[in-house]
């Protein structure tokens, strides 16, 4: 289950970031915010994602830097939270 979400977070980040003007190659550890594929309009349609996708709400509390880490700590933050 985290592997499928990390493949389709990834395939999104693939899609919707700037990744050709970032020259990165979106991995499950690449630092999102570090390597600048997503800025404040990118974070916003990352969460919309992650929401409609996988069934969730993301409550202010946890937006902070940690989740945004990487496509893996994504994947676990949403296994934990579909868990709960």
């Amino acid at each position: 289950m985290q592997q499928d979400a990390q493949e389709r977070i990834m395939a999104y980040l693939r899609g919707a970031a700037d990744v050709a003007a970032a020259d990165v190659d979106v991995m499950p550890d690449t630092p999102l915010l570090e390597t600048g594929l997503l800025d404040s309009m990118g974070l916003v349609g990352l969460v919309r994602f992650l929401e409609q996708e996988f069934g969730i709400e993301i409550p202010d509390e946890d937006m902070g830097p940690e989740l945004f880490e990487s496509p893996a700590a994504l994947a676990g933050y949403i296994a934990r939270r579909r868990a709960a």
